[in-house]
């Protein structure tokens, strides 16, 4: 088979069809967040950040440029001489090594100088900055162009994965994730740790190419460390890749004294000479990737689903509790008891008797009374009834927004995870809306303001319509005698104000950017994956 095309699964696993699958995973995993804190949940939303990175950082910009230069990232367990075989393998001190830190505090990535322009911020690992210098910003790529790396190649020298500080973990598994190969460095006192050998394990689930020095080693223990460490090679299933044993030497100027660093150079060499070659071990990579994004993408879809069924929970509570909310204030707006005390009393002062009333004699009433009022007193009457109702009614539907806003919050708290919609709002979901009031007394007025347009006539003065708005308010106020369309455009507005309430909930969920569909995206991306990579690759590179 030709190098220009490596077939996975029916596609150019190098091809636009991979690259449109990698961006549409992309965009699925971005969709399908996982927010609350639901059992499982932590796990996967690891390895969809991981998987997002890997996507960023190699997928998507090995794709574009498919024969862009191999990087081969070092990496190994704390103390065990990695940053002195890199400076080893390039003939300086390109990188910090010693007992004064722990880690390597930034990525060092070694390059032929004339492969400079595929480093550079638009390459592979797009979210670093670019340096020419020595740093201890663990999110800049200290770029180090030397000839002592051959073309078509480069060395990424990454933090310890077991470092005693998270983030250069975090660091160190991200830019693992991001190569084309792996120069494994371990030693005979580190090889056996547990940490060590999960990274191989990562290693051989996405297919990568391995090559292992085993560094400081002492001549009597060679042949015991190195057989059992090719033992345990084999037995996970990773034997395949060079295993290159650096005896215990002298270290002068950070530089190993000692001929057997040239294994690893030779090899390196190698894979410069050979295109073909680097580019299948590219695609190698490419569909061990694609293929554990996969099983990624099926965890993060069955999360989701889990997830925007929570929410759809959460959300109905919400609507229950408001909706029997909207039921009482209705009922409380039209059984006449929002009409008492001082507001009572000045309304049948107004209209001259407290006799209950037909609608259509309490706007003939009310026309009357107006005709015969002089204008001063009508204002001043207007005015208070006016403030009176308007106070009357925000209190009602503050009364009713405490009791949903309380009752919400109470039922949501006695769900796994209904503090997490609770707690990440600004707002307090356990009371009001802060501008409930201030939204209420324009809405009163506003509807005030329609029912006097509406039954004024073409006549009627602006005092008229004030007094026939005030009539068709108390009409819709008292029940038995309420006025179908003011009475109706009541309830809507009430409906309305309560609903904005309700949407407060709404509002966190949003912010999240988890949609129901979600879950459907992300298995129709996973479906895209399988028919670019197919079923396992049998070919196996050597490394």
């Amino acid at each position: 088979m030709g190098a220009a095309q490596i077939r996975w699964g029916g596609s150019d696993i190098l091809g636009e069809v991979a690259a449109e699958a990698t961006h549409g995973l992309r965009d699925a995993l971005h969709a399908a967040v996982l927010p609350l804190g639901l059992p499982g949940s932590g796990p996967v939303r690891e390895r969809r950040e991981i998987l997002l990175h890997q996507i960023d950082d190699y997928l998507v910009p090995r794709l574009a440029e498919p024969d862009r230069p191999l990087l081969i990232v070092v990496g190994g367990p704390t103390g065990v001489g990695k940053s002195t075989i890199v400076n080893t393998l390039v003939g300086q001190g390109v990188t910090q090594s010693g007992l004064i830190r722990p880690t390597t505090r930034s990525p060092v990535l070694i390059h032929h100088p004339a492969d400079s322009a595929w480093f550079a911020r638009d390459g592979i690992l797009t979210a670093f900055d670019r340096v020419d210098h020595t740093t201890d910003d663990p999110q800049v790529l200290q770029l180090v162009p030397t000839t002592a790396v051959p073309r078509g190649t480069a060395l990424l020298d990454a933090p310890d994965f077991d470092s005693i500080d998270d983030a250069n973990r975090r660091l160190a598994t991200r830019l693992l994730a991001a190569a084309d190969m792996w120069l494994f460095v371990t030693s005979a006192n580190r090889y056996a740790d547990q940490v060590p050998w999960h990274q191989l394990d990562v290693a051989r689930q996405r297919d990568t190419p391995l090559m292992v020095v085993l560094n400081r080693i002492q001549p009597e223990d060679l042949e015991v460390v190195s057989t059992d460490l090719v033992r345990q090679l084999n037995r996970r299933g990773i034997g395949r890749g060079k295993v290159v044993v650096v005896e215990h030497g002298q270290v002068s100027d950070g530089l190993l004294q000692t001929t057997q660093v040239d294994a690893i150079r030779g090899a390196i060499e190698d894979l410069s000479a050979a295109p073909s070659i680097r580019r299948e071990i590219a695609a190698q990579c490419v569909a061990g990737a694609l293929r554990e994004a996969g099983k990624v993408a099926d965890e993060v879809a069955a999360a989701a689903g889990d997830q925007v069924q929570a929410v759809g929970e959460l959300l109905r509570i919400a609507d229950t509790t408001y909706d029997t909310a909207q039921a009482r204030l209705t009922r409380a707006a039209g059984d006449g008891s929002v009409l008492r005390g001082a507001l009572l009393a000045r309304w049948h002062e107004l209209v001259g008797t407290d006799a209950q009333l037909t609608t259509a004699e309490l706007m003939q009433r009310v026309r009357d009374r107006g005709a015969a009022l002089a204008p001063g007193q009508r204002r001043e009457q207007l005015d208070a009834i006016e403030l009176a109702l308007d106070l009357a009614l925000e209190a009602l539907v503050l009364e009713h927004a405490e009791q949903a806003a309380a009752a919400t919050s109470d039922a949501l708290r006695t769900t796994p995870y209904g503090a997490a919609l609770l707690d990440w709002s600004d707002d307090d979901l356990a009371r009001p809306g802060r501008t409930l009031a201030a939204r209420c007394r324009s809405a009163v007025a506003a509807w005030r303001r329609e029912l006097g347009a509406g039954a004024a006539g073409v006549d009627e003065s602006g005092t008229a319509a004030r007094l026939l708005s005030l009539a068709l308010a108390v009409g819709a106020l008292t029940g038995p005698g309420a006025v179908a369309n003011a009475r109706h455009s009541l309830d809507a507005m009430l409906r309305d104000l309560l609903a904005l309430e309700r949407d407060r909930y709404l509002q966190p969920v949003m912010t999240w950017g988890l949609t129901p569909d979600a879950p459907h995206r992300v298995r129709g991306a996973r479906r895209a994956i399988d028919h670019v990579v197919g079923g396992p690759a049998e070919r196996k590179v050597p490394a």
